[in-house]
C-alpha cells in the first residue's frame, strides 16, 4: 500500500465543510467519490483540518492509501478530472506509511478577510463590514491570545474535543486600503474558534468590548462572554505546516 499526500484548494461556498455528513455535500466525500471512480473501491481520505461549512482552503492537506502503481502527477490529473471545479488538487507525493495528515501537522495557518466597502467579484470570500473600527485597539486585544491558552470561550458550545488548549504563535491584523485581514497560526484550532475570535475583536474595534476584557473572557471559559461568530465566507485555511 502506498501512502499519498495531497495538497488541495477549494471554494467552500457550496460545501458543508470538510468532514463527511449525511445528506450534504462535503469536500472529504467528493474526494472519496473521485477516488472510487479512479481505483474502483472505497478509499478513506484523512484531512489535516476539519474546516466548517462555507470556509475556504488554499492549502488543505490530506492523505490516503492506494495499491495501484500510478505516478503522483497522474493521480493529480485523474482526481482533477473527476472533481467539480470548486476543488482542485495542487500537488501529490508519496510519503512514509505512518504519515497522517492530521496528527503529523505541527501548526495551521488561517486568514480571515474583511472588506470595508461592498465588493462584487470577491463577495464570496470577504465579510463586508462598514462600521468604524479602532484597528489599534483590535491589535492590542489580539495580543492577549498569543501563547498557550484555554480557548473554551472562543469555540462553539459543546464542541467535541478532549480539551480547549491551543498554542497561538501568531495573531496579526493588517489593513491595506479597504481590506482588513487577520492572520492566525496555532498548533490546533477548535470548532469556530477563528470566527469567534474575529467577531470578538470586531466588538473591541467598535467600542463594545474593552481591550482589557479579553483576559477575563479567556479565563471565564464561557462562550456567552465572547462576541458574535463571524461569517464563514471570510475564512480561509492558508497552509498546514509539517
Amino acid at each position: 500500500m502506498r501512502n499519498l499526500k495531497v495538497v488541495l484548494e477549494y471554494d467552500g461556498t457550496d460545501f458543508c465543510g470538510w468532514q463527511i455528513q449525511p445528506r450534504v455535500r462535503t469536500v472529504q466525500e467528493d474526494l472519496q467519490i473521485a477516488l472510487r471512480k479512479i481505483f474502483g473501491k472505497t478509499i478513506h481520505v484523512t484531512g489535516a483540518g476539519r474546516t466548517d461549512s462555507g470556509v475556504h482552503a488554499k492549502g488543505q492537506t490530506a492523505n490516503f492509501f492506494v495499491e495501484k502503481e500510478m505516478t503522483p502527477e497522474k493521480i493529480v490529473a485523474a482526481l482533477n478530472g473527476n472533481l467539480a471545479k470548486d476543488v482542485r488538487i495542487l500537488t501529490a507525493e508519496e510519503v512514509e506509511p505512518d504519515f497522517n495528515s492530521r496528527f503529523a501537522a505541527k501548526k495551521r495557518h488561517y486568514r480571515y478577510s474583511i472588506t470595508r466597502i461592498e465588493r462584487a467579484i470577491d463577495r464570496h470570500y470577504l465579510w463586508c463590514l462598514k462600521n468604524p473600527l479602532d484597528i489599534g485597539k483590535m491589535k492590542q486585544a489580539t495580543e492577549f491570545l498569543i501563547g498557550k491558552q484555554d480557548f473554551k470561550s472562543f469555540c462553539k458550545e459543546n464542541a467535541d474535543v478532549k480539551h480547549h488548549f491551543c498554542i497561538v504563535e501568531k495573531a496579526e491584523w493588517k489593513q491595506e486600503g479597504n481590506l482588513l485581514t487577520l492572520d492566525i497560526i496555532a498548533n490546533r484550532f477548535i470548532h469556530s474558534m477563528v470566527r469567534i475570535i474575529v467577531g470578538t475583536m470586531i466588538d473591541v474595534g467598535r467600542g463594545y468590548t474593552p481591550v482589557e476584557k479579553i483576559p477575563e473572557i479567556l479565563a471565564a471559559k464561557d462562550r456567552n462572554l465572547a462576541g458574535q461568530t463571524a461569517p464563514a465566507k471570510g475564512l480561509c485555511l492558508e497552509k498546514i505546516y509539517y
